[in-house]
């Protein structure tokens, strides 16, 4: 993969190259900085701000944060607790877990906006002068050389640079552009449901919160994001195309039946 006829505008050396900002990297790359070792982080995107993105932290997680020393500062941030997990179905309530059983300082998930997560964590990071993230690099080749990745190249407003280091982590998630470079095939399973993701106006009265609501071949995921709801209304597989074709007034009949205080106002 060293052959090329990209014009490279710079070379960077770091210890390791981490490509992707999601949870994994972004706190890959603080541990690492922490520990004195030259990190440079890459994120396609400009920013953190996207929508649909994992809103809980498990108490797993919180218990790192706290091994680190950053969870009472991030539970200063604007969050919301779930303690109990529960389903509404047709013919009655169905208590799935209460977290404040567990013997954990943070007997509850955390519902927190990725975003705010990532950033706060970069943040963290780069108060350490070995600590480098370039938001906007798109990644598009692993250097090998002798059979050793040697970093990767990336394109950022137009031009190509490149990344040299010791280790080379790809962290950029289930649709991973570095799992393609190195040519892994990861094992596909399809669970038999689709999602689909939206948001709603979430009204001061409601609960907070994490629920869900099971209906007859549909189900209902809510998660509090402060003033809205994001909905995961998942369906049967490959029952997408006939939902489009009933149109919207069917989706929000079909949502109303599985949470009926979305009546109000209309969904």
């Amino acid at each position: 993969m060293t052959n090329h006829t990209h014009e490279i505008i710079d070379i960077q050396q770091t210890t390791c190259c981490i490509v992707g900002a999601g949870p994994a990297g972004v706190v890959l790359g603080l541990l690492l900085a922490r520990q004195g070792i030259q990190v440079t982080l890459l994120e396609l995107h400009q920013d953190f701000d996207r929508d649909f993105r994992g809103d809980t932290i498990h108490p797993s997680v919180m218990e790192i944060m706290a091994q680190i020393g950053l969870a009472d500062r991030l539970l200063e941030l604007p969050h919301s607790k779930a303690r109990t997990l529960k389903l509404n179905s047709p013919t009655g309530d169905i208590a799935l877990t209460n977290f404040s059983r567990l013997k954990t300082p943070y007997p509850y998930i955390t519902i927190l906006p990725q975003a705010k997560f990532l950033d706060f964590i970069a943040t963290e990071a780069q108060k350490y002068p070995n600590f480098n993230l370039i938001m906007g690099a798109n990644v598009q080749e692993i250097i090998e050389e002798d059979g050793v990745v040697r970093g990767v190249r990336y394109r950022s407003h137009g031009s190509w640079h490149e990344v040299r280091a010791l280790l080379t982590v790809g962290a950029d998630g289930r649709f991973s552009r570095m799992r393609q470079l190195a040519g892994f095939n990861p094992v596909k399973t399809s669970p038999p449901m689709d999602v689909m993701w939206f948001r709603l106006p979430k009204k001061p009265e409601e609960a907070d919160g994490l629920s869900g609501r099971v209906g007859y071949g549909k189900m209902v995921v809510l998660l509090d994001r402060s003033d809205f709801w994001q909905v995961a209304y998942m369906i049967s597989k490959g029952a997408f195309a006939k939902l489009r074709t009933a149109g919207i007034d069917f989706l929000r009949k079909s949502l109303v039946e599985l949470v009926p205080e979305f009546s109000v106002g209309g969904a």
